[in-house]
C-alpha cells in the first residue's frame, strides 16, 4: 500500500504487518483533517491495539498528500442530544472537542512503542497526536507545527504541556508563540523528531527497519521503562522515587 492508495474508503484504516500495527488516517480529500467521529475511531483503535497481544508496535500515519492538516473546521458541531455536545472547547473559529484530550492521553499512556510517521503537513490536532507518541519520524519536506495562533486560536489540545517537556524552552517560543512551522531538518535539530526518512515508496515502508527494531525489544522491559520515564516527566521527584521503589 502506498501513500497515494485511496481505494479503501474507510476513514480510518487498521493494517497489521507482523507485530506492527498501522493506524492510517484516510481522509485524503481533506488532507486527513480530523473531526469528532475520527477522534472516536482513533480512541477505539488505540485501546484495541493495547489489548491485542500480537501487537508490539503501533504507528500513526496518513494517506494521500499529508499526515494530518489538523482540525476539520468544516465539520458540523455536535447536536445538543449527542453525547459529546457539551464537551467542546470554543476556539472562536470552529469547535475543538475536549474528547481529543482524552484520546491523546490514551495514546500517551499506551504501554507499547508508539510511532508517528509524518509526511506532507502535520498541523493542529495532528501535531498534538504526534507529540503523544514515543517516536516521531518525518520526511524532509514536512510542514510541522501548530499555526493556529496566527488565527487568534489557542492551544486547546494539550501540546502546550508536552512541548516544553520535549525541547528546550528557548526553542519553544518560536514554535508556540509565533506559530513557526518546521521542516524535517529543523524539527530534527530541535530534538523534536527522531529520524528523517524517505517518502518513497511510502513512509510506512521507509520506516520498516526502525519499526522492526522496536518490535524486537522485550515488551515487558519496554513497558516498565516507559512507565518510569512517563512518571518521571509527569510527577514530582518523590512520586518518581516511590514508583522505582515499587518496581
Amino acid at each position: 500500500m502506498t501513500a497515494n492508495d485511496t481505494q479503501n474508503e474507510e476513514p480510518l484504516i487498521v493494517q497489521d504487518n507482523g507485530h506492527i500495527r498501522h493506524i492510517i488516517l484516510n481522509r485524503p480529500q481533506k488532507l486527513n483533517a480530523i473531526d469528532l467521529a475520527q477522534h472516536e475511531r482513533l480512541m477505539e483503535a488505540f485501546l484495541e491495539a493495547e489489548r491485542a497481544s500480537k501487537v508490539r508496535v503501533l504507528t500513526l500515519s496518513g494517506m494521500g498528500r499529508a499526515f494530518c492538516a489538523g482540525d476539520d473546521l468544516t465539520a458540523s458541531k455536535p447536536r445538543s442530544n449527542e453525547r459529546h455536545a457539551k464537551r467542546n472547547i470554543d476556539l472562536e473559529m470552529g469547535q475543538g472537542p475536549s474528547f481529543l484530550l482524552e484520546t491523546c492521553s490514551v495514546l500517551h499512556h499506551l504501554t507499547k512503542p508508539t510511532v508517528a510517521l509524518m509526511h506532507g503537513v502535520a498541523l493542529g490536532s495532528g501535531y498534538d497526536y504526534s507529540l503523544s507518541c514515543d517516536f516521531r519520524l518525518v520526511t524532509p519536506d514536512i510542514r510541522y507545527g501548530d499555526p493556529r495562533i496566527d488565527r487568534a486560536l489557542w492551544a486547546a489540545e494539550g501540546w502546550s504541556y508536552k512541548l516544553p517537556r520535549l525541547i528546550q524552552q528557548s526553542l519553544v517560543a518560536p514554535v508556540a508563540y509565533l506559530g513557526k512551522l518546521m521542516n524535517g531538518e529543523t524539527a530534527m535539530r530541535y530534538g523534536l523528531v527522531h529520524r528523517i526518512i524517505s517518502p518513497e515508496p511510502d513512509i510506512r515502508t521507509s520506516a520498516m527497519p526502525f519499526l522492526s527494531h522496536l518490535a524486537q525489544i522485550d515488551d515487558e522491559a519496554y513497558r516498565i521503562t516507559k512507565a518510569s520515564i512517563t512518571m518521571a516527566v509527569d510527577s514530582t521527584f518523590n512520586q518518581t522515587q516511590a514508583l522505582h521503589a515499587g518496581l
